[in-house]
């Protein structure tokens, strides 16, 4: 450290006082003129594809981090710690401000239909046994008894059609294994509950 910036904000400081101010100063960069700026530091969003998870779920639900635009690291969730993440309902490095994502995208189908608030929480969410149907047009698993969850939206057997995938692409799912990632993840599960947005996924207009 040059002898200004020492003088300025470290040196002389007692050992514990240092280390608090450390942390800070890793996250600035001097310019030549010896002012300081803050270096752009990882952020997390959340992000969902359709590809399987653990415990036979069709979808996968992930903490993402980010830095500068691109992903460094993704963590599996479970749908439970998302719906709560997401509601603001538990801490959450996706989620700072502990808002309900659900009521700002107004994803219908996560909100209590009592409440214009989104004050009211939810411990899961209906959307998410819709999500299959956006991949295959049959449940793709063997049905429990009394286990009705209808016919799937896919123009494929297995997976969606070129022009089903084009209407992904709007999200971020490039792929069929790809990944939706921040407001995009809420705008698919907001559109997934809209029955004109499911009628031209199915079928085209």
């Amino acid at each position: 450290m040059d002898a200004p910036l020492c003088q300025r904000y470290l040196c002389g400081m007692p050992v514990r006082k240092a280390f608090l101010v450390l942390p800070l100063l890793l996250v600035l960069l001097p310019t030549r003129g010896g002012a300081l700026v803050l270096r752009p530091l990882a952020t997390y969003t959340f992000g969902l594809s359709l590809s399987p998870g653990p415990n036979s779920q069709l979808f996968s639900l992930f903490l993402v981090k980010e830095f500068e635009g691109q992903v460094i690291q993704s963590e599996g969730i479970t749908r439970e710690q998302f719906v709560l993440q997401a509601q603001g309902a538990i801490p959450s490095k996706a989620n700072l401000d502990g808002v309900n994502l659900f009521h700002r995208h107004q994803v219908g189908l996560c909100l209590h239909p009592d409440d214009n608030t989104g004050t009211r929480l939810l411990r899961d969410c209906e959307v998410f046994d819709q999500l299959w149907k956006l991949r295959f047009w049959e449940y793709p698993f063997v049905l429990k008894e009394g286990q009705h969850p209808g016919k799937g939206w896919a123009e494929k057997r297995e997976s969606p059609s070129s022009r089903q995938l084009l209407l992904l692409t709007d999200y971020g799912i490039l792929t069929l294994n790809g990944m939706a990632k921040g407001d995009d993840v809420f705008r698919l599960l907001h559109d997934v509950g809209d029955s004109a947005w499911v009628d031209n996924y199915r079928k085209g207009y």
